[in-house]
């Protein structure tokens, strides 16, 4: 088939036909370029037509805009929705196809849907949905008909036929009944129905009743087969998933708790329990129960009380009792009106002294005598009084009688010496035991020699339970003194803690339970905590230097408490530091006697070992170099080492080649031992302990096998400094000259593990000193001097694509920007002028 030709003649035939536009030339904008450029395309805007393209936006916002703000005000909108309905492009026909086949496909997808409601299935043109519910509805035997009438008779009788004749033919040429024959008939009729309905159920309930004892008989023969399979006798096994879920299910789950209490509310709490407790013991103290206020105190309101206020006070009845011609009251009675008495005497006394709650021991044991005294009293007076009551209950027989006579109900009220003093024998324990425990709050102490006081003649327990309390009760947040007070505080345990080193034998074990305390007490307040240390350590400098400089600069080792101070520094303070307020000036203080003080007894050594151990502990982290320490640890190999007598040895002081002492270590025989036990530091710087118990090989051993672990130590710590062949090549030369053989094989073994050790790393080459070498200087480079060509284009900058795709979103981004303000400026100047139009016609 050939292909079809345009007809380009009809068309350019059609265009001369249709006359030319004319157009008006004002109407005509022409944009001038300033320049012409050559090789640039002409602009597509070169000329434009305002006038045109204003028109053309008025009519386009009349079909638009106007439209929407003539019916800004109407709410009621009628959208077609049908499918096809807005598609010019298909037919009617094609739009019902379409239709059809939509609600076909909808309803292939509902076939299958859960949601959709059930269909209403009969039974018998009865709803099964009905049946499903088992209701059934409730008559009454006694309604009629369930109160409804019959149709036929709200036509007739109601409405009255609406003015239709009633023919007698209808009736059979019977007379027409009157209203009264009629409604006798209806509850002829309904009374009928009724005696069938029952009739019937009962009829119901018979059969329902012969089935179920049929059943049963059927169901007696069915129980005894079995029908299961043999794999159902098993139990199943319950597999990984039921496992997981009945763990989700069952899991614990998160309670919601109280709310995490700040420090200030939790030694507020604790200062509150410690003052209500307090309170307690000065009752039981005084002899008052706490059950006893609690009663009192205690108000009962009945069921059938309605708050107000108002009440009978109803006395209790009394018998009536004489002697010597006068009324005597009931014993009971008088012992409950002088508890009364002193309880609201005690009561106010402890009002009064609520503010002085910091009272010494002294006052409370006082009192507390007083108290025990008066009830002693008072239980020697009752036992009288029982015994003068039982010698006359004889002549006051007669009127206890008659009053029994009056009332059978009433009992007569007797008196119980007896009991009473069993309560008073309680009650008496009850105090004694109150002022045997110890109190619950204390008064802070001011200097040392109060504080002794508090903790004198208590048990170690005691005395940390003292001090807790102590802490408690003047804690920071509680009053604005309390931090003066604890620092005052800090200052005395210190103090005591030295003292309990010099105490014979040490209590070791209570200073190691009061340091938890120093330590807390030192973080409340730092400042105070570290010039208490500070003044200790000055001070005992100051003696060391004192001695050094009576006997010709040499020094003696200090005592227990000083030790335990340095040792407390290192707990209480970091360590790190380059340099620190307190742990600086006790490591030189160690370094000081190490250096000063000279070895002549098995005592000197001990001390010096432990030293050696603290400046381990204080070097630990910063790896800092102490020459001292390791000086005296060689010092201690050469009082242990074997003596050439035609060669001095190499010894720096306070240790002397030649003197009495330079044997002090030497084994003099041969120990076969497995192990060798370390040093005891209570049991050696003991001071009731004698010398002469140290000199032997045992204590020679400990010395050395401590001595050798120390410098495994050292020499680990300072494996990385640059002298460290020259630091330990004379500790490795004096080992050498040790007298291994007589030594236990752990320590031979340990020994030999440490020379091998420093022979390793003293072996390891060094990077000979050199001058630093500097880096050449590179020559200096100067940068052409370029000069770019003129172009009237900007040129493009190089960049990424993605900038340049950022670049050109921007720009389009402003255009758009720049239109669509432009735009809604046009389009508020047209409403305005369509307001302005409303008002003027109006």
């Amino acid at each position: 088939m050939a292909k079809k030709k345009k007809n380009l003649a009809d068309k350019t035939r059609n265009k001369k036909r249709d006359p030319e536009k004319k157009v008006n030339p004002f109407e005509i904008k022409i944009n001038r370029q300033k320049q012409k450029v050559m090789g640039r395309k002409v602009s597509k805007h070169d000329r434009g037509m305002p006038g045109l393209s204003r028109s053309k936006g008025i009519q386009k916002r009349k079909a638009t805009l106007l439209q929407e703000y003539n019916q800004r005000f109407k709410s009621n909108k009628f959208i077609d929705k049908r499918f096809g309905e807005n598609d010019t492009s298909l037919s009617v026909e094609e739009k019902m196809m379409k239709r059809f086949a939509m609600e076909r496909a909808k309803e292939k997808t509902n076939k299958f849907s859960l949601n959709e409601d059930e269909d209403d299935l009969t039974h018998f043109g009865q709803s099964l949905s009905s049946i499903e519910k088992f209701e059934e509805p409730l008559v009454s035997e006694d309604e009629e008909d369930g109160g409804r009438i019959d149709a036929d008779m709200v036509a007739k009788e109601h409405f009255g036929g609406f003015m239709t004749n009633s023919n007698h033919e209808e009736l059979g040429g019977q007379k027409q009944k009157s209203w009264k024959e009629r409604m006798e008939e209806i509850i002829a009729k309904s009374k009928k129905e009724k005696y069938e309905r029952q009739a019937e159920k009962e009829k119901t309930r018979e059969l329902t009743e012969k089935l179920d004892a049929e059943w049963k008989d059927v169901m007696k023969l069915m129980s005894g087969s079995d029908k299961r399979g043999p794999e159902d006798n098993f139990p199943s096994k319950a597999d990984d998933f039921d496992i997981a879920v009945r763990e989700l299910k069952f899991e614990m789950k998160g309670k919601a708790t109280d709310k995490l209490k700040s420090e200030e509310e939790l030694a507020k709490e604790e200062k509150e329990r410690l003052d209500k407790l307090e309170a307690d013991r000065h009752r039981r103290m005084k002899g008052i129960a706490v059950e006893e206020e609690e009663e009192k105190k205690r108000v009962h309101f009945s069921a059938d009380d309605l708050n107000d206020n108002f009440s009978v006070d109803i006395q209790p009845r009394f018998h009536a009792v004489f002697k010597d011609g006068k009324m005597k009251m009931n014993e009971d009675e008088s012992e409950d009106e002088n508890d009364e008495e002193e309880t609201e005497d005690d009561e106010d006394k402890e009002d009064d002294d609520g503010d002085d709650k910091d009272g010494s021991e002294e006052e409370d044991d006082e009192e507390s005598e007083k108290d025990e005294d008066e009830f002693e009293e008072n239980d020697n007076e009752e036992d009288k009084e029982g015994s003068d009551d039982d010698s006359d209950s004889d002549s006051y027989e007669d009127i206890e009688s008659e009053n029994e006579g009056d009332s059978d109900s009433e009992k007569p009220t007797v008196s119980q010496p007896k009991k009473a003093t069993v309560d008073l024998k309680e009650r008496k324990k009850v105090m004694d035991e109150a002022r045997k425990e110890l109190p619950y709050t204390f008064p802070a102490p001011k200097d040392y020699d109060e504080l002794l006081d508090l903790l004198q003649e208590h048990s170690e327990k005691d005395q940390l339970t003292i001090i807790t309390r102590l802490r408690k009760c003047h804690h920071v947040s509680l009053a604005e003194g309390n931090k003066q007070k604890l620092e005052t505080l800090f200052s005395c345990l210190v103090q005591y803690f030295a003292d309990l080193a010099l105490q014979q034998p040490p209590q070791l074990q209570l200073m190691d339970k009061l340091v938890p305390h120093l330590y807390e007490l030192c973080q409340g307040s730092q400042v105070s905590a570290a010039q208490v240390l500070v003044d200790q350590i000055t001070e005992r400098q100051q003696e060391f230097q004192a001695i050094c400089d009576s006997r010709k600069g040499r020094g003696l080792y200090p005592a227990l408490d000083t030790l335990m101070l340095l040792k407390l520094v290192a707990i209480l303070f970091p360590t790190s530091d380059f340099r620190h307020a307190v742990t600086t000036p006790a490591i030189i203080f160690i370094a000081q006697m190490l250096a000063e003080t000279s070895v002549k007894h098995e005592r000197d050594v001990a001390v010096g070992l432990f030293l050696c151990t603290l400046v381990l502990e204080y070097v630990s982290l910063s790896k800092r170099f102490v020459p001292e320490c390791v000086n005296f640890l060689h010092g201690l190999l050469f009082l242990a080492s074997n003596k050439d007598p035609n060669k001095y040895a190499s010894v720096i002081p306070p240790f002397r080649p030649v003197g009495k002492f330079n044997d002090l270590l030497v084994v003099s025989k041969t120990n076969k031992k497995a192990d060798v036990k370390m040093l005891k530091m209570s049991k050696v710087l003991n001071v009731e302990m004698d010398i002469d118990e140290l000199r032997n090989d045992d204590f020679r051993l400990s010395v050395i096998k401590g001595c050798v672990a120390l410098l495994s130590e050292f020499q680990t710590l300072y494996q990385e400094l640059p002298s460290y062949r020259e630091i330990f090549s004379p500790i490795l030369d004096m080992m050498d000259k040790l007298p291994v053989n007589k030594y236990p094989l752990t320590l031979q073994e340990s020994i030999k593990d440490l020379q091998k050790t420093l022979k390793e790393r003293s072996s390891k080459s060094r990077l000979q000193v050199s001058m630093p070498h500097s880096k050449p200087k590179p020559l200096k480079m100067f940068e052409p001097k370029i000069e770019e060509v003129f172009e009237d284009r900007k040129k493009k900058k190089a960049a990424s694509k993605e900038e340049n795709e950022k670049g050109k979103m921007k720009h389009k981004y402003k255009k758009e920007l720049k239109g669509a303000i432009r735009e809604i400026r046009k389009d508020t100047q047209f409403l305005a002028r369509e307001q302005l139009n409303e008002q003027m016609e109006k």
